[in-house]
């Protein structure tokens, strides 16, 4: 609640890239693809702005505390490859082996 109402402050005063998030004040640095498979989605990555130590997603840090308040899939992983036809956004097969990239 406390990291909420730091980063609504912080965001209020017009800094839209940084949360507080365990005592610490992140900067959001990019993205990476979803974590847990969905093609439609992306992982926000972090760095501290005072040790330079950067947050890619693991349990505990700023990334993953986002997509617990935001993924749109309630932090589920996709269904198997053969039911992607059924899913709207999911990744393509190409036809070359189990999984979208292969």
């Amino acid at each position: 609640m406390l990291n909420d109402l730091i980063t609504a402050a912080i965001q209020l005063a017009g800094t839209e890239d940084q949360v507080s998030h365990n005592a610490r004040l992140w900067q959001m640095e990019g993205g990476r693809t979803c974590p847990i498979g969905w093609g439609d989605c992306s992982q926000a990555v972090y760095v501290d702005l005072k040790t330079g130590e950067h947050d890619y997603g693991k349990p505990g840090g700023p990334g993953h505390a986002d997509c617990q308040r935001n993924c749109k899939h309630g932090m589920n992983p996709p269904p198997p490859y053969e039911d992607w036809d059924d899913v709207p956004n999911a990744p393509k097969l190409t036809g070359r082996g189990t999984g979208p990239n292969d």
